[in-house]
């Protein structure tokens, strides 16, 4: 890393001209504000050699030190369209009480570093109040919303088992988890992990465990597909998606598959006339879908719905894991090894070309906020 620091002598030298206060401040010194624009450059359109003002996500925060012990900042800023390395040279330009989660306003210029791009700020501070929602900041589906609520709607009403369509709909027609349910991610990481991620991914692991529940006649297709638009309920209870995507202090001591066979054991109870029979092989394909004890599956599945329903989810997981690696390598042909396979990928040539078979988007301006 180059430890060389910017020019911040136009900021300095002015602060330095000032007559020093008469009172005590408690505290190290506030970073002067910056003017918010009208317009914001997006992350995914900064360009090394411009400058740039505006409002961001601050996902991440470290303070490091240089070869000479000088204390900097190094954050990660985001926004819909991706994240951004930003390095903050001198820790006074930096308002102090901002922490991962916050918005802020930054004032930096565009640098290049292995061949991305990276900001170097000459401020950081708090952004008027009310300027931004931090949910608008965080990545989103590029699925369209309401066709994922039209498809999920669909697979709920084609469960036919009276007992367990009375399960799914008890769960999805309460309007508070519906909505927690339709915004939140799948992850914190590797896939599907943007808003609505969550509604994304059942919807796929729905549609295939219905295609291969009509394959084979020993299958129970209720069973299995209930199965699949449950397993992963519990991640409304692990992850928190208010200002970043985060494990909630739920998700940290319990993980989604044990909070996914709380809840559905809760509202089956509560229905009263559920079968136990059937509810006990509903819990065994949401504690098993992981597969493996090595993956974090308390059991391994022990019915052909089970195992299924891991295979599927396992596929889907994986399958979106590898497009998103490969997604920000539209320039080489492979990546490199450090990633969920933890070996080189093939970057398909059509990811290169993506851009150049569809058709221009009028609204794509106003996608990201």
């Amino acid at each position: 890393m180059n430890d060389e620091q910017l020019d911040l002598g136009a900021y300095a030298g002015g602060d330095a001209a000032r007559p020093a206060r008469q009172t005590p401040v408690a505290g190290p010194p506030r970073a002067r504000a910056v003017a918010v624009p009208q317009t914001r450059i997006v992350v995914r359109d900064l360009t090394p050699g411009m400058t740039v003002e505006g409002v961001y996500l601050l996902s991440g925060k470290e303070t490091r030190q240089t070869k000479a012990g000088k204390p900097f900042y190094k954050l990660k800023l985001s926004d819909r369209t991706g994240s951004v390395h930003c390095t903050v040279w001198e820790v006074d330009t930096m308002e102090p009480s901002l922490k991962s989660g916050d918005l802020v306003a930054i004032a930096a210029r565009v640098t290049e570093y292995q061949g991305k791009a990276q900001l170097e700020a000459t401020r950081v501070t708090c952004p008027p109040a009310g300027v931004a929602n931090p949910r608008d900041f965080l990545p989103v589906t590029y699925r369209d919303v309401d066709e994922l609520k039209g498809f999920l709607q669909f697979h709920l009403d084609s469960v036919t088992d009276r007992d367990f369509s009375a399960l799914l709909h008890a769960l999805f027609d309460d309007p508070e988890f519906y909505e927690r349910f339709t915004t939140a991610p799948a992850a914190k990481v590797y896939h599907h992990a943007y808003l609505s991620g969550l509604m994304e991914h059942t919807v796929a692991v729905a549609e295939m465990c219905d295609f291969v529940g009509q394959q084979y006649g020993r299958v129970d297709r209720d069973l299995l597909l209930t199965a699949a638009l449950l397993h992963d309920v519990g991640k409304t209870r692990e992850l928190s998606f208010e200002t970043s995507i985060d494990f909630t202090d739920e998700g940290h001591f319990l993980g989604h598959v044990t909070q996914g066979v709380l809840l559905v054991s809760e509202k089956a109870k509560e229905l009263r006339s559920f079968p136990e029979a059937k509810l006990q092989l509903l819990l065994h394909c949401i504690i098993s879908h992981h597969g493996e004890l090595e993956w974090g599956s308390p059991k391994r599945p022990k019915t052909i719905e089970a195992l299924v329903l891991h295979h599927i989810d396992n596929l889907d997981a994986k399958v979106k894991g590898f497009l998103e690696i490969v997604e920000g390598s539209r320039d080489a042909g492979w990546t490199d090894l450090r990633n969920l396979f933890r070996r080189p990928l093939h970057i398909p040539r059509a990811a290169h070309q993506e851009e150049d078979f569809l058709p221009p988007n009028d609204d794509e301006s106003g996608r990201f906020g």
